[in-house]
């Protein structure tokens, strides 16, 4: 017997919750490519980011829009995607549900363009401190180290910064070292031979990352207040102290922390 979808409502808006799949199960349902933990997670924020000004870095099908649409009903929220191809999913949701106009998705942005990022938010928040940064878009080092460069200045005291998914690359060892179990003449052998010391190199994960934000809430706790891991899940809060837009993450570490690192970002 097949199991239930698990399934979250949000203002009259029933969420299907799967996170390796892009559409739902259910005609009218809408695919939130989030697990149980991340959503709860959101669903435990909302009271204190309800009318939040927003950054969403990472759209896809358009599932996380909506839900941040109904749950926190920002008073602005401003998405980036790569995709330059519009989703008609959500640009239909958003002409029913935003009629306001206070969610503005931009298609065929880079999340690490130095350029247009800091024009797009420039251009929607002035001066205006944001609340809320919740980055799921490439997963990469490079291109998320300069997201969080170009954005983690503009937050307020307080407000925060999400990380999904950081930990990727680890479920992706751990799953090819079961497979090995079961499957040791596998192709899995190839794959990962090829993760670790084979012939083709692997990209640093995003983990080195997220250490080096630890180090940073360590060398400079004025700039990052308070930090938590879990599970493919970090948030950093803003601290009080004064950070220069697109301030280095090396200037967030220190000398020790850079060294610590050395040779390993790419």
């Amino acid at each position: 017997m097949a199991s239930s979808p698990d399934t979250e409502t949000v203002g009259g808006v029933t969420f299907e919750l799967r996170p390796r799949r892009r559409t739902s199960t259910r005609k009218g349902w809408i695919c939130l490519r989030k697990n149980r933990e991340y959503t709860d997670r959101y669903l435990s924020l909302a009271a204190e980011f309800a009318g939040c000004r927003m950054v969403e870095v990472g759209v896809d099908r358009g599932g996380s829009t909506a839900f941040f649409t109904k749950l926190l009903h920002p008073e602005k929220l401003v998405a980036v995607e790569l995709s330059d191809e519009p989703v008609e999913q959500l640009t239909d949701f958003l002409a029913e549900h935003d009629r306001q106009g206070r969610v503005e998705v931009n298609w065929g942005v880079d999340q690490a363009d130095r350029a247009v990022v800091p024009r797009l938010l420039d251009r929607a928040f002035g001066e205006v401190k944001l609340d809320l940064v919740v980055d799921d878009a490439s997963h990469f080092l490079a291109p998320s180290i300069a997201t969080f460069e170009m954005i983690f200045p503009r937050l307020r005291t307080g407000g925060l910064y999400i990380i999904e998914d950081w930990s990727n690359d680890h479920l992706l060892e751990r799953g090819l070292r079961a497979s090995l179990d079961t499957d040791p003449q596998g192709s899995s052998v190839r794959k990962f031979a090829s993760l670790t010391d084979g012939a083709e190199q692997p990209k640093t994960p995003m983990s080195v990352f997220i250490c080096q934000l630890v180090i940073a809430a360590g060398f400079h706790p004025d700039w990052i207040a308070e930090i938590r891991v879990q599970d493919g899940f970090c948030e950093l809060r803003r601290g009080a102290g004064d950070i220069p837009l697109d301030t280095p993450l090396a200037s967030y570490t220190g000398m020790l922390g850079e060294w610590i690192f050395e040779g390993r970002l790419s």
